[in-house]
């Protein structure tokens, strides 16, 4: 069975790191991985992108209407990789928006309002294309669980939590633990255990704004 997940979001949240893992995690199963990255100023919030494609070729790219799962660690960035979507993939996104360096300098220089666009509307756009939609507030369940820099395994958690993707969360979390980042061990665990258990409670359908 091929997968080919989407990963959107900023710089300085994970989008790399959580590539790597699922990379180690699916190679070490001995599937057949190619993955690929688009980075955008990283250094200051910019789009970062990354597939991660698994035994579905050669190619690392995701066309159009391809994904099987799109994971947005921010809104806007999950709305921005929607080309990627059908009516058929599975949307996670983070609702905690990361305010782009435009807007705020905008604000900061009273040339506008530094307006972010209404959540709401950013989850109509997405049901839009798919009716798989989970929606979330990761970065609060991070922090909660001890370190925002955790918002990548709340994520990977809900992701595997669903049951949706190859490789039981049980599978995963042994895995990590014997090759994940030992830096932010205990936060990382305890913000993966969350995002397991959120994804066990979620339906890939139209969630609460």
């Amino acid at each position: 069975m091929s997968l080919k997940i989407m990963i959107s979001g900023t710089g300085g949240q994970g989008i790399l790191f959580t590539t790597r893992l699922l990379t180690g995690f699916f190679v070490g199963r001995g599937r057949k991985v190619v993955t690929s990255q688009i980075h955008g100023m990283s250094q200051r919030g910019g789009s970062v992108q990354s597939s991660v494609l698994v035994d579905a070729g050669d190619s690392p790219v995701i066309g159009r209407g391809d994904a099987d799962i799109l994971l947005g660690f921010e809104p806007v960035e999950t709305v921005r990789a929607l080309d990627c979507a059908s009516a058929r993939t599975a949307v996670f996104m983070n609702t905690t928006p990361v305010i782009p360096f435009v807007l705020s300098q905008q604000y900061v220089q009273k040339q506008g309002p530094g307006t972010y666009p209404d959540l709401a509307a950013l989850g109509d756009t997405i049901r839009e294309v798919t009716p798989s939609l989970f929606q979330f507030d990761a970065t609060t369940m991070a922090r909660d669980a001890g370190s925002s820099k955790s918002l990548n395994l709340v994520m990977t958690g809900c992701l595997f939590g669903t049951g949706i993707i190859p490789g039981s969360a049980g599978d995963f979390e042994t895995w990590f633990r014997e090759n994940g980042n030992p830096g932010q061990g205990e936060p990382n665990l305890r913000a993966w255990a969350g995002g397991v258990a959120l994804g066990k409670r979620l339906n890939p359908v139209e969630q609460e704004r």
